[in-house]
This record gives C-alpha cells, sequence and structure tokens, in this order.
C-alpha cells in the first residue's frame, strides 16, 4: 500500500477538516461557511461516506490533501508531509516526492529549535531567569523554549556538520553572510529563543530575546525574516496550540507578547493567541474566522487608544467579528497579562470578566475626557473620534444604534451624524479591504455535472440518457471522457471513481425528487442541446462571411441550408 492510500484509510475527511473550520451535522453530511471566500449562508460541505469535500458556491473540491493544500497554500509533498505526520504514517527521507526545498527548511528549523533546547539546559542563569518570570519547566518544554549561545557560529557549525547545506541554513533565517571577507555567522547569539509554529505545529521560524545586559544598536528582539515557510502575516504565535481551545469555548483572546501568551496557557487560558496589534493583518483575521466570530483584544489603559491598535480593531471589525476589550490599570495590576498572572491569576480572569464590547468602550473612553456640558468644539470633537468606529461597523442595524446614542449623547439631531458619516465614506471612496477572487465555474459545465450526476444516482435512467444525449453537447472533456466510459459501464479508475462520488455528492445536496428526476434531466439535455445548437449557428455565421469574401457562392448556398435547418430544430426545442 501506498504512503497515500495508507493516509487516507487512517484519517476521516471530517476529522482533517474540522482541524480548520467548525462543521455542523446536515443529514448523513456536514456543512460550514467556505473557507475559501466570504458567506452568509453555509455552501461548503463534507461527506463522510465519500470522503470528499466540496464548495458549491465556489465550485471547488476534492479530498483530504486538496483540502490541506488550498487551506494552508502549500504544494503536494508539504500536504503528504502534514498528513502524514497526522496519521503516524513514517515517510521515508529519500523519497524525492517529499524532500521539498520547503520540507529542507522544515527539517532545519525543527533542528535548530532542538539545538536551542538543549542550550538551554546547559545555561542555568537562563533557566533560573525564566523560572523567575514564572515559567515551569513543563511549559518551558512545551512551547520549545531555548537558549542561543554567544558563539558566532556555532548553530551553522551544528547544523553543516549533520549535513545541510549552508545555503539551506541561510534560506532558512538562521545564518547572514558576513560584511568583510567571506563566510557567514548566526543570526541569533545571546537570545532567549521562542520557536514560531504554523498551525500543524512545525516549526518556521523564531524570535529571540536578548538576554543579559541590553547593547547599544543591538535590538531587544530579532525575529526570523520572512521565508519559504515563514509568512509573518499569516502566522499568529501559539495558534497552533489554541485553534482547538478557541472553537470550544467560541472566543479567541488576543494579547501582545510572546510571555504574556505562554503565562496565560500555563494559567489554563488556552484559547489566548499573540498578535501585536501593530502587525494584525486580513491574513490573521481569515484565519481566526474559522474557529470563531468572537474576539478579546488586551491591552493596558495608555496603549488602549494608540493608532495602531485602532487600526487592528477597524480591521476586526470590517470581518464582523464580536469584539471586546480587556482593559486593566498598568500602576495596580501589573505592566502586561504576563505580570498580573504572575501576580495573581485569578485578577486576570477578573479583568477578561469585565472585557467590554469595544463600542462601549470607545463611548466611554472618548466621552469621559470631556467635562459634562459639551461645547460646540467638544461634540465636534467627539463626533469626529467616534463616527470612524461607527463608519467600520458592517451590519447597518447595529450602525443606526451606536448612531442614535451618540446623537443623544451629543443632543443633537441624528441626519446630521448619518450625513457627516457619508461625508467620511464618500471621502474614503475606493479603499476597500483586500479581497481573494475565485473564478466561477461556467454555467455549462454546471449544467453538464447535474445531468450526469442524476444519471449515476439513478442508474435506471441510464437509458433514457444513452437514447436522447451525446457526447458532442459536452463542452467539459475531462467528462467526455467519462461519460464514455459511464456508458459502457466501465468506471474503474481511480479518477473516475472520484468524479462519481463528487457528482452524485453534488446532485444529492439539489434535493431533487425522485419523480422529478426525468423531468430535470431533460431539462439540462434541451440546455445543452440549444446551447449547443447556438454555438453552431455563431460558427455557420463566420464561416459564410469568409465564404461571401471568397465569392463562393455554392457554399455560401450549403451553410444557408444548414443554418436554417438548425434554427427550425431550435424552434422545435423551443416548442417542446
Amino acid at each position: 500500500m501506498s504512503p497515500i492510500d495508507e493516509i487516507k484509510n487512517r484519517l476521516d475527511v471530517v476529522e482533517v477538516v474540522e482541524g480548520y473550520i467548525k462543521l455542523k451535522k446536515a443529514g448523513k453530511d456536514y456543512k460550514a461557511n467556505c473557507p475559501f471566500h466570504k458567506e452568509k449562508n453555509p455552501s461548503f460541505f463534507v461527506s463522510p461516506s465519500k470522503q470528499i469535500w466540496h464548495c458549491f458556491s465556489c465550485n471547488i473540491g476534492g479530498d483530504i490533501f486538496s483540502f490541506v493544500q488550498k487551506i494552508e497554500g502549500i504544494d503536494f509533498p508539504e500536504a503528504l508531509r502534514i498528513l502524514a505526520k497526522k496519521a503516524g504514517v513514517v515517510l521515508k527521507k529519500e523519497d524525492p516526492q517529499i524532500r521539498s526545498q520547503r520540507n529542507i527548511l522544515y527539517e532545519i528549523c525543527e533542528e535548530t529549535a532542538d539545538f536551542f533546547q538543549k542550550g538551554l539546559v546547559k545555561n542555568k542563569a537562563v533557566q533560573d531567569y525564566l523560572k523567575g518570570r514564572g515559567l515551569k519547566s513543563e511549559t518551558i518544554k512545551e512551547f520549545k523554549i531555548g537558549y542561543a549561545n554567544n558563539d558566532w557560529d556555532s548553530l551553522s557549525k551544528h547544523l553543516t556538520e549533520i549535513g545541510y547545506k549552508t545555503a539551506d541554513i541561510e534560506k532558512a533565517g538562521l545564518i547572514l553572510k558576513k560584511e568583510k571577507g567571506n563566510g557567514y555567522y548566526d543570526r541569533f547569539r545571546s537570545r532567549i529563543m521562542f520557536p514560531l509554529q504554523d498551525l500543524n505545529g512545525q516549526v518556521v521560524g523564531f524570535t529571540g530575546r536578548v538576554f543579559g545586559p541590553e547593547k547599544e544598536n543591538v535590538g531587544k528582539y530579532v525575529n526570523t525574516p520572512e521565508t519559504l515557510i515563514y509568512n509573518k502575516s499569516r502566522l499568529a504565535y501559539g495558534l497552533d496550540k489554541a485553534k482547538m481551545e478557541i472553537r470550544k469555548k467560541d472566543q479567541c483572546i488576543a494579547v501582545e507578547g510572546q510571555m504574556d501568551l505562554i503565562m496565560a496557557h500555563q494559567a489554563g487560558y488556552e484559547n489566548t493567541i499573540a498578535v501585536s496589534g501593530t502587525a494584525l493583518t486580513v491574513d490573521h483575521l481569515q484565519i481566526l474566522k474559522r474557529y470563531t466570530e468572537n474576539l478579546v483584544f488586551s491591552f493596558d489603559a495608555d496603549t488602549g487608544g494608540e493608532g495602531a491598535t485602532k487600526r487592528a480593531i477597524a480591521l476586526a471589525q470590517q470581518f464582523e467579528f464580536n469584539l471586546k476589550v480587556a482593559i486593566w490599570d498598568p500602576a495596580d495590576d501589573g505592566k502586561d497579562p504576563a505580570e498580573i498572572i504572575g501576580k495573581n491569576p485569578k485578577k486576570w480572569e477578573q479583568v477578561l470578566e469585565n472585557s467590554k464590547p469595544i463600542m462601549e468602550f470607545y463611548f466611554e473612553n472618548t466621552i469621559n475626557k470631556y467635562p459634562k456640558n459639551l461645547s460646540v468644539d467638544h461634540k465636534r470633537e467627539i463626533a469626529k473620534e467616534l463616527l470612524l468606529p461607527i463608519k467600520n461597523i458592517v451590519n447597518v442595524v447595529e450602525q443606526a444604534h451606536w448612531l442614535q446614542i451618540l446623537a443623544s449623547k451629543l443632543k443633537i439631531e441624528e441626519k446630521t451624524l448619518i450625513e457627516a458619516l457619508r461625508r467620511i465614506k464618500s471621502r474614503e471612496e475606493g479603499r476597500e479591504l483586500p479581497t481573494e477572487h475565485f473564478a466561477e465555474r461556467s454555467r455549462i459545465k454546471e449544467i453538464e455535472e447535474i445531468l450526469l450526476g442524476l444519471a449515476l444516482k439513478y442508474p435506471e435512467h441510464l437509458e433514457y440518457l444513452n437514447k436522447n444525449f451525446y457526447e458532442s453537447l459536452l463542452n467539459t472533456e475531462e467528462l467526455k471522457k467519462f461519460v464514455k466510459n459511464v456508458r459502457m459501464d466501465n468506471i474503474k479508475s481511480e479518477e473516475d471513481k472520484f468524479l462519481a462520488n463528487y457528482l452524485i455528492f453534488k446532485v444529492e445536496h439539489l434535493n431533487i425528487e425522485e419523480k422529478e428526476v426525468l423531468k430535470e434531466m431533460d431539462f439540462c439535455i434541451k440546455t445543452l442541446k440549444e446551447i449547443f445548437l447556438k454555438e453552431e449557428l455563431v460558427k455557420i455565421s463566420l464561416e459564410m462571411k469568409e465564404a461571401e469574401d471568397a465569392k463562393k457562392q455554392d457554399e455560401v448556398n450549403k451553410l444557408k441550408e444548414k443554418s436554417c435547418k438548425i434554427i427550425d430544430e431550435l424552434d422545435q426545442l423551443n416548442t417542446e
């Protein structure tokens, strides 16, 4: 048995897909909002009996491998590696199919994480520092925290000694070329190392925090640069460990730093991720949306009003997250979540319990800055500050609600604020969120698939198809070859079996009553015939023009006769 077949035998498509998105039972299948395009009503279905998935809106589908490839944005060898790990199937490293450039970088990063972990074991001062910050030994091990010593090339020497090429180590972002002379030096030195892991727990990069006295012109934090396997706009620190708990609690807590996250997880708040407000991206939000629509931002009172944080919240508003903010007093409680939890985990629980819906926070934070008796200038400034977050509310009912409250607070007419909001939107016209473009399957192919799916689902009507349908009506080459095998009862190849399952799966979700099947098939055949005949007319028209230009009257007459016959056929179709 091949590794691919063994993986398919061990993994269920529902289990794999549920690792990324929330599924709901729908009869014998499962459904969800499609993770590949924005929608309000679920059109994404998963069939456990056929072990396939399909979105009936953007018309894409496949098996577990194609799903992982699509959602992770990776090629087949990497999907094979991820699913093999999940299934417990051992892949031979020398297999050229799986040892792609990206997989080499994964191996280097995993080996590097192990190297840094061993470096931590050798350094008691760093161990004492981490324990002094409140970290337990098991937590340090779970998050693979390590230490990069102060040597210039200890990591690069280690990796080359065990067989990795210098060029690949450089591509992993772990070494830098010397400015003078030949050779390389390690990017991370004398730093506490936090491995960055993707959604599947694979190490893809590192953050290094300086340990010891801070030196001039040396950054407190150094990060892996973007590489073939590390994209900072897509990676949220800790999401690999938090994703299932986020789905279970239907809420995600976003903190700023790695220590904040690690301390939160250690204290039992495992639905926490770390994404700096300044670095929150569209990709982060699209990924989080797979797991929950409830997001809690945590920042202290001093940073709550910063422009970067406001931009992050505005972005999340446009993705229709239910947003809250957790606020605390740095003077009394601690400067960050890590410090609060280190002092008193119960206090962090209170902070989260007292978190406020984002618009309530904005209103309180803004209006409390001004005296009770508002001047015209005060009103103008309050409106200017609050109309921006109101503008970002996608739901029109919720937006109208906050406009009413603002009008009441400012003691002005609501229509004045509506006009002001309209002007803001007008100034920003043309600016919109980046969106992915999904190719639409043609109406013709849709009809072809429904027709063949019905014939497969109800084989008693196959004879009707044979009598009333011919392959030339099909536009899709794949289906032309397939329909011949259907007629000869010769569906033997894996490709044909998969296509047959997909077509049956598709028509099952159209909810066509059995008594209506022949009528539906007849409609599909007539529609395809009509499309075919109209295309033939276009071809004849072009041929006729060429014949007229060439003064070939006999050919023109033959084409006119042919054209008349097709028009008669079309008339007959329309009268049946």
